[in-house]
């Protein structure tokens, strides 16, 4: 007993030990950022009053890095880039497997066309089959690799375009109009689609994370298909008079809708339903090739915050995308996004996002699938935003519970010590942040 007693004596000791050797590890990695760390993580009152004890977490906790360009010149420096993001704590990289017009090329790219896919297939012009590398590369680092894939903005390329793209209302003119987005409805569209996803998954990635162009705008769609369906599905007329009620201009000249119809809140949740089909569709094209594929897929932070307008404004409902086979709800909480949006100042923001993750929590029963995207620069000025704000960030979202999170856009200038200090708070091996 007495031996048991003073083993069971070191053993708290050296506990002791290490919290304070981790603790004081985590103050010299932030004071060389210039960022003032934390002694407590005190959640938002309204927040979590009462943290309930759930159930372990079914997937592994996703900490990722997004990438929207590699700068690198070639792939021993961007395989460099890779080793950092591995030490800063990161598990997975999510790679963008297209290029748009007027998207930034892989620096070690060499491409054949100026729009298409980074990965070898027949559905779309191929720019660099680079995918394949990119998978080498993490997989070498210890990472999982995620493929980025658009769906109604992706650059195809059909017979017929302009009869597979969606049509659209226009408040200031009263006129139906050809938009830039493809028609879900076209069967041409979805057959690229799903070769697409099946192609990009035999280049080896261990995921996808859908784009947040997989919605549709409270105006579309009214292509010649998608109405016909609608009305044969529903019995009711798709009349762009009957939705909006209440439409007027604002100073800038832009139509606005005060009033939806109960005909348009009927249509909003077809149109939900059609775009959940499709990405059915997808998940399935992908996980046929490989059932272990891992699926994400991006939401508008308003589908958390605003549900009710998310459906009218974009046709996405997050509760409903819950039914679908997806490993992780990657919620874009872009803090000056919604900040320029919203008119809240900085205090107003950082609480709005503490509650965005307590509401999911209690709507997702693994925190684990609840990818919480930090935004690390700014849309408007294309600066890096200041450390301190990530900061605050991360905190507010740890101190809601043990979640995913990634950081949007990776670039080199990243201060690695602050992402490697917030995404292991609550990792193996270290406290939980309650």
């Amino acid at each position: 007993m007495a031996h048991g007693k003073a083993k069971k004596g070191y053993y708290i000791l050296s506990v002791l030990m290490a919290s304070v050797a981790g603790f004081f590890f985590g103050l010299c990695c932030l004071d060389s950022l210039g960022v003032a760390p934390r002694l407590t993580f005190e959640p938002v009152a309204e927040a979590r009053l009462l943290v309930e004890e759930k159930k372990l977490p079914s997937i592994r906790r996703l900490l990722a890095a997004q990438i929207a360009v590699f700068e690198s010149k070639d792939y021993k420096e961007a395989e460099q880039c890779l080793q950092g993001l591995k030490a800063a704590g990161v598990n997975t990289i999510i790679v963008r497997a297209f290029q748009n017009e007027g998207d930034r090329l892989y620096g070690f790219a060499r491409p054949q066309h100026q729009t298409g896919v980074y990965f070898q297939t027949s559905h779309a012009p191929v720019v660099d089959p680079v995918m394949a590398k990119i998978v080498s590369m993490g997989h070498r680092q210890g990472l999982k690799v995620y493929a980025w894939m658009e769906t109604r903005n992706m650059p195809l390329v059909l017979p017929h375009p302009e009869a597979s793209k969606a049509r659209r209302y226009s408040f200031e003119t009263g006129s139906l109009e050809p938009t830039d987005m493809w028609s879900i409805f076209s069967e041409a569209v979805e057959k690229k689609l799903t070769g697409l996803f099946e192609d990009v998954v035999r280049s080896g990635i261990d995921g996808i994370l859908f784009q947040d162009d997989l919605v549709m705008y409270q105006y579309e769609d009214f292509s010649a298909r998608a109405a016909a369906l609608f009305e044969k599905e529903t019995g009711r007329d798709l009349d762009p008079e009957e939705l909006y009620k209440k439409v007027f201009l604002d100073r800038e000249g832009r139509g606005l809708v005060s009033h939806y119809s109960d005909t348009f809140w009927l249509w909003a949740r077809w149109k939900n339903e059609k775009l959940l089909a499709l990405a059915d569709k997808l998940i399935g094209a992908a996980k046929g090739v490989d059932p272990e594929t891992e699926i994400a897929m991006n939401f508008v932070y308003e589908s958390v915050s605003d549900p009710q307008n998310a459906l009218a404004w974009l046709s996405q409902s997050l509760t409903e995308a819950t039914k679908l086979p997806i490993d992780y709800y990657c919620v874009m909480a872009y803090h000056r996004q919604m900040q320029k949006e919203l008119s809240l100042n900085e205090e107003a923001v950082y609480d709005k996002i503490s509650l965005m993750t307590a509401r999911l929590l209690d709507l997702i029963d693994d925190p684990h699938r609840i990818l919480m995207k930090i935004q690390m620069s700014d849309w408007d000025t294309q600066k890096q935003i200041p450390s301190f704000e990530a900061d605050e960030m991360f905190h507010r979202i740890n101190a809601q519970g043990r979640v995913s999170l990634a950081f949007f856009p990776y670039s080199p200038q990243i201060p690695m010590g602050l992402i490697g200090y917030h995404f292991r708070q609550g990792s193996e091996g270290m406290p939980p942040t309650q």
